[in-house]
């Protein structure tokens, strides 16, 4: 994919839920973003069982990657059939070059769930940012940025992180930054 909205984009109407799908051996070079996925309250559906791998991202102008249930801004409402759902979604063996890495973003009654990261490379302005998430695993990922945490998260739960790695460690910003997280655990934490 050459330039354009996104790589690839689901949603943001998801009423009729979107299962199973591969991404995969694909080059996105100027695009927007690099894999999109986007609902909102009150549109409903489940997005689940998605797999990305073998992707390779140069010149992405916002987010490589985006996993987000405020697409429009809505007031917080009790959970029913309007409610969105994103779960099971897999990402392995990608490279990125973007402005920022990864942006996850629940809603306060529905997290994002059961996300994960294998062998990814990002190289980034700004690392990965995750709210309102749970169940999430980032395994031997790479997150090289210009400014602030390579992970920052707020707001989550049950997060593993595991062979974390940065070629380029900032003096000013840590490697990881978790604000309001129950369950998380860091493993092999080692810096280049």
């Amino acid at each position: 994919m050459l330039s354009g909205h996104g790589g690839v984009v689901i949603g943001s109407e998801m009423s009729g839920d979107v299962k199973k799908v591969t991404i995969s051996n694909c080059v996105f070079d100027g695009t927007d973003r690099g894999i999109r996925i986007k609902t909102t309250r009150g549109r409903g559906g489940v997005v689940e069982d998605i797999r990305v791998d073998n992707i390779v991202m140069k010149n992405i102008r916002d987010q490589a990657i985006v996993l987000d249930m405020e697409y429009s801004k809505t007031k917080p409402e009790p959970m029913s059939e309007r409610t969105p759902t994103f779960r099971n979604i897999r990402f392995s063996n990608i490279t990125a070059y973007t402005k920022k890495a990864m942006y996850i973003n629940g809603l306060d009654e529905m997290p994002v769930s059961e996300i994960s990261l294998h062998d990814v490379v990002f190289e980034a302005e700004t690392g990965i940012v995750k709210r309102n998430a749970q169940d999430i695993e980032l395994h031997h990922v790479r997150v090289n940025t210009k400014t602030g945490p390579a992970v920052s998260a707020e707001k989550s739960s049950r997060i593993l992180i595991d062979a974390l790695t940065t070629a380029k460690p900032l003096m000013d910003a840590p490697l990881i930054r978790l604000t309001d997280v129950k369950e998380a655990l860091l493993t092999s934490h080692w810096l280049f």
